[in-house]
């Protein structure tokens, strides 16, 4: 005879223990982020650029300075790890 609080568990555990939402197929966005020198968004002086991979969004690359004044450009959305442009 099966356990009945066996099976109930073991299903409670396996809803609980499920992949996180990058594994799931939900959308995440992708920013590229532009940083400036100071609070006058004026001269750039840094860059990040957006990608996806299988982990979900993420940066690909990076060039210049980071800086706390920084202007994120949504550009696209991660979708079970392939690129979807805007």
């Amino acid at each position: 005879m099966v356990n009945l609080r066996l099976v109930s568990a073991a299903l409670a555990a396996a809803v609980f223990l499920s992949p996180g939402a990058a594994l799931a197929g939900d959308l995440e966005p992708v920013y590229n982020i532009y940083y400036y020198s100071d609070s006058t968004y004026t001269q750039q002086v840094g860059f990040d650029q957006g990608g996806c991979s299988y982990y979900g969004a993420g940066y690909v690359s990076h060039s210049g300075q980071s800086t706390p004044y920084a202007d994120y450009q949504l550009v696209g959305y991660c979708y079970e790890g392939n690129w979807e442009p805007l």
